[in-house]
This record gives C-alpha cells, structure tokens and sequence, in this order.
C-alpha cells in the first residue's frame, strides 16, 4: 500500500496524563510517544480525520464496573489533570472527541456514528494499550466491518509479552493489520 484511502481515519486511543502514571501497567522502553505525535501530525497534513478516543471516570467511580476487579488501579478521573490529553498528541480545534467509559472506543459511544458520517472504512490506530483499549478497539471496529491498521511501533501495552500477543491477535483478525510508523509516513493520498 503506497497511497492511504481518502475513506481513512486516524484513531488514537487513550493518549492521556495517566499514561505517565503507576496507575495501569505499561512496558518498558515502548516507543508510542516518540511515534505518535509524527502519526498524528501526518495525518493532519493529508486532511484525514483525527478522532481522540479519552478514557473518563466519574469520580464516585460509579462506572468503572468490573475495570478495577484486575491489577488496574483508579485512573482517568473527570476534573483530575490525569484524564486530560497528553500535550504531545492533544487534540487540535476540529478533531473529533470521543469519550469512553469502558475499554472499546465503540461500546456504548458514538464512534461508529461518526465513523459512518465521515463515511470512513479504514482505521489506523495508535495509542495504549496494546493488549486492552487498542485491541479492543480493533475487535470491535472489524466487528463493524471495518479495515483497521494498528501502527505497531505508535502503540504501548502493559507487557512486552502482552503487546506481541495483542498485535499477533489483531494481524489474525486481517493480514496485514500490523504497520509501522515509517510505513504510514511514506503513505500519501
């Protein structure tokens, strides 16, 4: 693939304060945040749709449901400086909003609304993590029959172990799901 599809769209998950935190596991010497910010700055240079997917919490933690049954700590809080956007990859006025409560961008949001109005197909994701939130997202967004590309070096999980497992199970689901920040730099419209 030389040339990205006009019906693309850029989809960075959870880039957020609290992935600086002790909050929820993340692997050693992972390269998301060099990676993504160059991602989502090519993608705003070929005028496709940037949507950022932030995970939220009410503070009398009435919806993390069975979220904190694992190792996850209490992350992500309204009003707290850890729910906000990293300043590395914020979003810019225009871009898409879209707020989560649980790890899918798709369940209970209204991404697929938004997806289908833009009349997008084909999805790249970057962000964390890996083995939750991004293939979660990307479970569900070939559940809605979309393409999805996931920019392997652009994402962190909680575990090396866990990151190569994620992206393994995501290249099962398409072939040729896994992409690299280089390969999609060098894709133009």
């Amino acid at each position: 693939m030389n040339k990205i599809p006009e019906h693309s769209a850029l989809i960075v998950v959870d880039i957020q304060n609290d992935m600086e935190s002790d909050a929820i596991p993340v692997m050693e010497g992972g390269t998301c945040m060099l990676n993504s910010p160059k991602v989502i700055k090519h993608f705003r240079e070929l005028g496709l749709p940037v949507i950022q997917i932030r995970e939220l919490h009410r503070a009398d933690l009435s919806d993390f449901g069975r979220e904190l049954d694992g190792v996850e700590k209490i992350h992500c809080l309204e009003g707290t400086p850890a729910e906000e956007f990293h300043p590395s990859t914020a979003p810019i006025e225009g871009e898409y909003i879209i707020t989560k409560r649980r790890y899918s961008g798709f369940f209970a949001t209204d991404l697929d609304l938004l997806l289908r109005c833009l009349g997008v197909k084909r999805l790249f994701l970057i962000g964390g993590m890996t083995d939750i939130c991004v293939r979660f997202t990307a479970v569900d967004a070939h559940q809605h029959d979309y393409h999805f590309h996931v920019v392997s070096d652009a994402v962190i999980g909680t575990s090396h172990q866990a990151h190569n497992m994620a992206l393994k199970n995501m290249e099962y689901l398409q072939t040729g799901a896994n992409i690299t920040t280089e390969q999609v730099l060098a894709l133009s419209l």
